[in-house]
């Protein structure tokens, strides 16, 4: 068995936002709330349950699906993810592996985030690139109570 064609890689992108923990974990569990390049997030938030996201990315409608896996309020939603989009068949070992850590820093909150199990370093790539303007999204929507350092 060659190790070549099994190897996974991670995509990690990080941000900071101005605003504490519990406000931060209320955008990301929100409804409606869009920060993940556009999509709706359907879910209950219960270790088992799916998990799906649906939009619009480039002109193409997608409805990508997953699990949770964890909840811990106000710090950590970790789950699967699955695009039908992609190249892969659907089982279990080509869903990827997302981690969501929030954490408190000085004057606001810590967002990380983690993909595992992405089949090619392009795809890595283009990943964090995806997770880095989903986390700007993410830094950006404050309700205008951004302190400015200007």
């Amino acid at each position: 068995m060659s190790t070549d064609s099994t190897a996974r890689h991670t995509a990690t992108a990080t941000t900071h936002v101005a605003e504490p923990p519990e406000r931060v974990w209320a955008e990301l569990m929100h409804p409606g709330a869009r920060w993940m390049l556009g999509a709706n997030i359907e879910t209950d938030f219960q270790p088992g349950s799916p998990i799906t996201f649906e939009g619009h990315f480039f002109g193409r409608q997608f409805a990508d699906k997953g699990q949770v896996i964890a909840v811990e309020r106000p710090r950590l939603l970790h789950f699967t993810h699955f695009s039908p989009h992609g190249e892969l068949e659907d089982v279990p070992e080509n869903y990827h592996e997302i981690r969501i850590t929030l954490e408190p820093d000085d004057g606001g909150t810590r967002v990380t985030v983690v993909q595992e199990n992405i089949d090619t370093e392009q795809h890595a790539a283009a990943s964090e690139g995806y997770w880095k303007d989903a986390l700007a999204t993410l830094a950006h929507r404050d309700d205008g109570t951004r302190t400015s350092h200007s």
